[in-house]
């Protein structure tokens, strides 16, 4: 299996920092956005923690290769995230949002944590797999559609469950198989708040990862760039 990969960040037109960090590894196929979360301190902190951790714990390519072992070492990151969050940010600790992906012979495995987004591409159409942890998405996955009508608008951005906050919560965990043609894309939430899912697939299809990466990043920065921007992609073949 032939894996053309690319990952970029960019920090929009209105944030002073970025603090969106990715991960590209090819060899050891794990792929990985993290996006530290508003709010808290030391935002670019956390995300790049997770992000190196991530990167330290999977040795090489014989490692992490069952969903339960990716689930292990994603809560261990957690736990490493929320022990530095004490000592850097105090009581309020630091927090991120992580979306990892560990790519193997036939399927890859996710785990994910925040408001990030998985996009999976079988050739028939874009569909997202991932679930946003967020107090509106879970008020209308448990009430229906009908909730978002008198809801804050800021539900949509409250996050109910990040990397390296110190409470109890389950990382999802899941699997999907690939074949020839089919691509993944990781993006935060700068990018899938600012572009629509089906401008997305329309680039995909057109450009090449490298290509495609950029332009995503590029159209999120021309409706508005207000938020940090980063994506990963794989394509297999």
């Amino acid at each position: 299996m032939l894996i053309t990969s690319h990952g970029h960040s960019d920090v929009g037109f209105v944030r002073e920092n970025n603090e969106d960090s990715f991960l590209v590894d090819d060899h050891k196929g794990i792929y990985c956005v993290a996006d530290g979360v508003g709010g808290l301190p030391f935002g670019n902190l956390a995300s790049r923690m997770a992000v190196k951790l991530l990167n330290a714990m999977i040795h090489d390519s014989k490692n992490c290769t069952t969903a339960d072992e990716l689930k292990a070492i994603s809560h261990c990151v957690h736990q490493d995230v929320v022990e530095c969050g004490h000592l850097v940010g105090g009581e309020n600790g630091v927090g991120t949002t992580f979306s990892a992906i560990r790519l193997l012979s036939d399927r890859f495995i996710f785990s994910h944590v925040g408001d990030s987004s998985i996009l999976y591409s079988d050739g028939s159409g874009l569909k997202k797999i991932s679930k946003c942890h967020t107090l509106g998405d879970e008020l209308i996955e448990k009430h229906g559609p009908d909730a978002a009508n008198d809801m804050p608008e800021h539900y949509m951005h409250t996050l109910t469950r990040c990397m390296g906050q110190d409470i109890d919560f389950e990382v999802d965990i899941g699997e999907q198989i690939l074949s020839p043609g089919d691509q993944v894309v990781i993006c935060s939430d700068g990018i899938t708040n600012m572009v629509e899912l089906d401008e997305i697939n329309e680039m995909m299809f057109q450009l090449e990862p490298k290509g495609f990466v950029h332009a995503l990043i590029d159209a999120a920065n021309q409706n508005g760039g207000v938020d940090n921007s980063t994506a990963v992609t794989f394509r297999v073949s």
